[in-house]
């Protein structure tokens, strides 16, 4: 690892200034691989637990503003997974989770934790729903897509390939 050797304003660090330096830097370095770890660990028991919660998709998705096919092809996924995991209908597999979470920035816990969901106005899952149920719109904004179907989290679990069959008791 290079690291400078000046100070402020050009001013040359002397060898102990500098070797306190590399030690704060490599300090720093292994506190964000442990902390990278434990995410990582805490994130992989919440995704064996079924937690992660599709609407954290959508958000993080918005919030770097990714759309289309690129977003499968980032998380390993063939399109339309991804949309399938906003709706709930299909969970990922933990390499397609760790990939989501590389690509948005967000760690995975962060895609467990359950709290109050932006408005469906604020994000593109509306565009996600075919146009014949646009009108039902306002349903989604009280059954918000808050968990997968267990059904879907069993199958990934399971390492079997889940088909959505909607029924009469389903989200539509």
């Amino acid at each position: 690892m290079r690291t400078r050797k000046w100070g402020k304003a050009g001013e040359r660090l002397d060898p102990i200034e500098r070797q306190k330096r590399l030690r704060e830097l490599a300090i720093k370095r292994n506190q964000a691989e442990a902390r990278q770890k434990r995410d990582l660990e805490e994130g992989l028991r919440l995704w064996r637990a079924g937690k992660l919660i599709p609407w954290r998709i959508t958000f993080a998705l918005d919030a770097i503003e990714a759309d289309g096919p690129e977003v499968d092809i980032a998380c390993g996924a063939r399109e339309p997974d991804v949309d399938h995991w906003e709706l709930g209908i299909k969970y990922p597999t933990w390499e397609q989770t760790e990939a989501l979470s590389r690509y948005t920035g967000f760690t995975v816990p962060w895609f467990c934790i359950d709290g109050s969901p932006p408005s469906i106005h604020d994000t593109t899952l509306r565009f996600h729903l075919p146009k014949a149920q646009v009108q039902e719109l306002e349903c989604w904004e009280r059954e918000r897509v808050r968990r997968f179907l267990p059904e879907a989290i069993a199958a990934t679990l399971a390492g079997r390939e889940y088909v959505y069959e909607p029924t009469q008791e389903s989200l539509w």
